[in-house]
C-alpha cells in the first residue's frame, strides 16, 4: 500500500464555499494534491467555477447562470450563504481559478456545460496539462473531449462503462469507482490496464475508506479530507 492522490471535492467545500477561491485555498491548506471543480459559461461565453446551472443555492441571486452575463455573475456573493466570514466571495472567473492553481496543486475539471478545447487551451497556456485531467456527464461533451483534445487527460466512471476493457476501449486515462462497485480484483485490472484508479466518497465512513485504502485505490475524490488521511495513516502504519 501506498499514500493515495487527494483530490479535494470543490475544494474544501466543508471549511469554504465549494467552488471558490477560499475552498481552493482550504484544499491546499489540508494537503490536497488536486481541486476538483466544476465549469460552466455565462451567456456571454466567459467560463466560471460553479457547480449548479442556476446560481440560487451558493450565491444571493437566482437564474440560470447560462442566462447570465459577466458583468452580472461577478457581481454576485458566493460566501456569505455558507458563513458570514465568506461575505463578499465571489463566482470565480476559471481563467483567475487556474491562475490561482497554477504551481501549487492539480486540477480535475468536470465540464457541466462548455467546449473542451478551450479548457485545454486554458490549461496548456498555463502549463497545466500534465497535472489536469477532465470528466463530464454529458456523452456529447464526453465525445467531444476524445475527438478534439485527445492530449486532456479524460476519466470515465465505472458506473458508466461497466468494465475495465470498455474504458480502455473509449480512450480513458483515469477509471473512477463508487463505494458500491469498489473491488480489489476490478482496482488491480485497471491498474494492469495502464488505467489510474480513482474513488469518488463524498461520506464520512471509516470503513469505506479503509476498505479504499486497502484495495489499492490511488486517488481519492473526496470531501472528508481529514478523517481520510488518518485512516491511511493508521492503515501504512501496520505495513
Amino acid at each position: 500500500m501506498k499514500q493515495a492522490v487527494v483530490v479535494c471535492h470543490r475544494g474544501a467545500s466543508l471549511q469554504a464555499p465549494e467552488n471558490t477561491i477560499a475552498s481552493l485555498e482550504g484544499a491546499i491548506a489540508l494537503g490536497a494534491e488536486v481541486v476538483e471543480l466544476d465549469v460552466r459559461p455565462s451567456r456571454d461565453g466567459i467560463l466560471y467555477v460553479m457547480h449548479d446551472a442556476t446560481v440560487d443555492r451558493t450565491t444571493d441571486g437566482s437564474g440560470r447562470i447560462s442566462d447570465m452575463t459577466s458583468d452580472e455573475i461577478d457581481l454576485l456573493d458566493a460566501g456569505n450563504w455558507f458563513k458570514e466570514t465568506f461575505k463578499g466571495e465571489r463566482v470565480p472567473r476559471l481563467d483567475t481559478f487556474l491562475d490561482t492553481c497554477k504551481g501549487r496543486i492539480g486540477t480535475y475539471v468536470e465540464i457541466k456545460e462548455g467546449d473542451p478545447a478551450e479548457i485545454r487551451d486554458m490549461l496548456a497556456v498555463r502549463g497545466m496539462l500534465s497535472d489536469a485531467w477532465t470528466f463530464s456527464f454529458d456523452q456529447a461533451i464526453r465525445a467531444e473531449a476524445r475527438a478534439k483534445v485527445p492530449d486532456l487527460r479524460r476519466m470515465v466512471l465505472y458506473a458508466h462503462v461497466g468494465s475495465v476493457e470498455r474504458a480502455v476501449a473509449q480512450g480513458a486515462h483515469i477509471l473512477e469507482f463508487h463505494e458500491d462497485d469498489l473491488e480489489e480484483n476490478l482496482i488491480n485490472e485497471a491498474k494492469q490496464a495502464g488505467l489510474i484508479t480513482q474513488m469518488f466518497y463524498a461520506g464520512s465512513e471509516r470503513a469505506v475508506f479503509e476498505k479504499a485504502v486497502r484495495c489499492g485505490v490511488e486517488q481519492m475524490n473526496i470531501d472528508q479530507v481529514e478523517i481520510f488521511k488518518s485512516v491511511e495513516k493508521e492503515l501504512l502504519a501496520t505495513v
